[in-house]
């Protein structure tokens, strides 16, 4: 492992280890017994409503409905100036849950801290999901929501895509398949504990089984629903074996032990190793994907922060090309 490409983070706050500890304790055997059918996928999509009519509304952004390509989302933006604002930028986002569940009202807090920190407007998408269409139609969103963005962005050289867990998957397949298309590729990719691989099971399965509250064999179960049908996902399967030279500079993170670990540390290796501006970091006492937990946790806000200036180098570097 390049070491200069990754930081490791000892310190966790009581509140992180709490949060890890009920995870593990109370939602693992939960998500281990929970049914991988239609009537299981549906109660968990229940998620977003509940979350939506019962969470707080974030009172310092303005948000609004919006569609990117047909696929529908919110547009946050921030009305307070920020110092160093990511300026002419644009935030798209895609949120986790496993392709099964969340949207942009589970994932809202951390997209609303995206443009508090960064002064760019975010968008966060609600892609379509299983049972409705497999990973296929959800990257095919994903690429139409990025490409109808292409048009409307203040500055398509300077679109900067994000997402957590699935939605880091359809981040970094927006990258690539903008590279194999020929079309403007992202300043940058953020992936928040990034689902970079479908074949987990390829990895020690010791070691998959300690991830805080995600239990391997659950997802084992859903994902024959991951690749249903006959559309096959455009380019690699898994962004994991893509070539490096295909994407931009890209953010990473992960917990020490989680699922999505392994595929962050190979795809940070392949990165460094071809030149590629890669920036990773690994955090002890955390959960899968804890920056949703933006407010909840320090963690979250400090891993956000670093993110948001590793895009704000991105894009100044992107602006030293065009004047070079």
């Amino acid at each position: 492992m390049r070491t200069d490409a990754v930081t490791w983070h000892d310190r966790s706050s009581k509140v992180a280890l709490i949060i890890l500890w009920v995870a593990r304790i109370l939602f693992k055997p939960i998500l281990s017994l929970w049914p991988s059918n239609d009537f299981g996928i549906a109660l968990l999509g229940r998620l977003s409503w509940v979350v939506d009519k019962l969470g707080p509304r974030p009172r310092a952004v303005h948000i609004t409905r919006t569609e990117l390509g047909g696929v529908p989302g919110e547009r946050i933006i921030s009305p307070k100036p920020v110092d160093d604002p990511l300026e002419d930028a644009t935030i798209l986002y895609f949120h986790g849950g496993g392709f099964i569940f969340c949207g942009p009202s589970t994932h809202r807090q951390l997209c609303v801290q995206l443009a508090l920190d960064s002064g760019a407007p975010v968008y966060s998408m609600d892609y379509r999901q299983v049972p409705a269409v497999p990973i296929a139609g959800s990257v095919q969103d994903a690429m139409n929501a990025y490409v109808a963005l292409l048009d409307v962005a203040d500055d398509p050289t300077r679109i900067v895509v994000g997402g957590d867990s699935a939605g880091g998957y359809l981040a970094a397949k927006v990258a690539e398949i903008a590279a194999r298309r020929g079309i403007q590729r992202p300043a940058a990719v953020i992936g928040y504990s990034p689902l970079l691989n479908l074949d987990l099971d390829t990895h020690d399965a010791a070691y998959m089984a300690k991830d805080a509250y995600l239990p391997i064999k659950a997802l084992g179960r859903i994902r024959p629903r991951w690749l249903a049908g006959e559309d096959a996902i455009e380019g690699e399967t898994n962004p994991v074996d893509a070539d490096p030279a295909l994407f931009p500079p890209m953010f990473m993170c992960a917990a020490e032990y989680e699922l999505t670990r392994p595929d962050v540390e190979i795809m940070t290796e392949r990165l460094a190793s071809a030149g590629n501006v890669v920036e990773t970091h690994l955090w002890r006492g955390q959960i899968h994907a804890w920056p949703v937990l933006a407010r909840v946790i320090p963690e979250a806000m400090e891993l956000i922060g670093l993110s948001t200036r590793f895009a704000r180098r991105t894009v100044i570097a992107v602006d030293d090309d065009k004047s070079a």
